[in-house]
């Protein structure tokens, strides 16, 4: 994949799961537009994608990555579905460090509330079937969690249509450095032997907050949710 094409094919990004230290997200900056994923690529999107029966969602980790989609879709009808995936600017929140390390080597993030604070992050619209091959690899200890509150704090560009709701994957706790949360910074890479995961502080989800209930069997989310997008 050239430096300034975004179309192309994600198994020339590293996997993660060989690479841990280059969680989230081991693309350039020049390649971190607004794409679409579908098996294995990447092309461009200009304008608003069609997200007609989609479930919106806030990526702050490695579900933005696409070698990382590609990596949890593989061999799935979900990964024949595309994913359109946009920039974002999220006020009052950011992501955070788990204090756990996860059993690819990597320690993962979760969102949080942040008075004042200024998050660049990814939105992206899922089917519901790719909703469920994703939760499936999320741990037991994140909700699916969300509405019209998280919407509002929401910046899209002008000419895509903003969601009535939105959801992200929540984790219960988070890291604690230095007497306060240990934030992630996308300009400084850190990997999960630099991060002391033994001190965490609860991150309970805010009030009024929908919770998408999920089946302890599969981690699936419960079937017949009346989307609100």
């Amino acid at each position: 994949m050239g430096a300034t094409d975004l179309t192309g094919f994600t198994r020339s990004w590293p996997s993660l799961a060989d690479l841990p230290a280059l969680y989230p997200d081991a693309r350039n900056r020049i390649n971190r537009g607004p794409l679409v994923y579908r098996h294995g690529q990447t092309r461009p999107l200009r304008g608003q994608p069609d997200t007609a029966g989609r479930i919106p969602l806030l990526a702050v980790g490695s579900n933005a990555y696409p070698r990382q989609l590609a990596d949890k879709l593989a061999g799935s009808d979900a990964d024949l579905q595309g994913i359109p995936l946009l920039p974002a600017i999220l006020r009052g929140y950011d992501a955070a460090w788990c204090p756990i390390v996860g059993r690819k080597g990597y320690t993962p993030l979760t969102l949080a509330e942040q008075p004042g604070a200024v998050c660049l992050t990814w939105l992206q619209w899922l089917t519901v079937e790719q909703l469920q091959v994703i939760a499936a690899t999320e741990g037991p200890r994140y909700a699916l969690t969300g509405g019209a509150e998280l919407a509002g704090a929401l910046q899209l560009a002008d000419q895509i249509r903003r969601p009535r709701e939105v959801y992200a994957w929540w984790f219960d706790s988070y890291l604690l450095e230095s007497g306060g949360a240990a934030w992630f910074d996308v300009y400084r890479r850190r990997s999960a032997a630099t991060l002391d995961v033994s001190a965490s502080h609860p991150n309970p989800i805010p009030p009024g907050w929908t919770v998408l209930p999920r089946s302890a069997e599969l981690a699936r989310i419960v079937d017949n949710i009346a989307w609100n997008m």
